[in-house]
């Protein structure tokens, strides 16, 4: 007898269901790997935002603890600003003299543009000490210091130096109904970045605090 021959095994191909169901299945993972990468990117891009944030509050809290810590006496307070005197400063072309003279007045003030600025006396390298004699003028304990702050900006000597952005509010309280005996100055500022907006709180104790005059 002869044997009958085996017939071969011949490949079935895919049918278009099952094709149809493969592809599906590779759009889900897709969609899905990219939702992750998506979450992960955004994660991290919120993580730097917020490192960034914390950077940015904690350089602005050192630049104003350092600056009324070395504050002598508080001069007026208001919406969105502070006048202070920075005392009689070793050196100095004037004589002491335990009053408030141009070079040593200063404002912090957020401006109309969101800036926070502190606003100061710059003699340019080389002015001459005739120069600056002239111009270092002695304020009297009646002075209106925030009019006068507000006057000196955009002259010669007066500097602006930005030390913030994106500022909205600036609230200021002391210790004392009298500005010129406070001891303490509470700060809370509120900035925003575009996005979010984040409140900076500081609380400072005046070094050395002496009314003028």
């Amino acid at each position: 007898m002869f044997k009958r021959a085996s017939r071969k095994s011949i490949p079935r191909g895919l049918t278009l269901i099952e094709l149809l169901i493969g592809l599906s299945i590779t759009s889900v993972t897709c969609a899905v790997m990219a939702m992750l990468i998506n979450a992960t990117a955004t994660g991290t891009s919120t993580q730097n935002d917020g490192r960034r944030a914390l950077v940015r509050l904690q350089s602005l809290k050192a630049t104003l603890d350092d600056e009324f810590t070395n504050t002598r006496a508080i001069l007026a307070t208001g919406n969105n600003y502070v006048v202070y005197w920075i005392g009689d400063q070793t050196g100095s072309v004037v004589a002491a003299n335990s009053a408030v003279n141009f070079s040593e007045l200063r404002l912090l003030e957020i401006d109309n543009s969101g800036n926070l600025n502190i606003y100061c006396c710059k003699w340019p390298n080389g002015t001459s000490n005739a120069t600056i004699l002239a111009n270092d003028t002695l304020y009297a304990a009646s002075t209106d210091f925030y009019a006068t702050a507000t006057a000196l900006k955009g002259t010669t000597y007066y500097s602006t130096n930005t030390i913030a952005t994106g500022a909205t509010s600036m609230t200021v309280s002391l210790d004392s109904a009298s500005p010129t005996s406070a001891k303490y100055i509470h700060l809370r500022i509120d900035l925003n970045d575009g996005t979010v907006t984040r409140q900076m709180v500081l609380g400072v104790n005046l070094l050395s605090p002496s009314a003028p005059w």
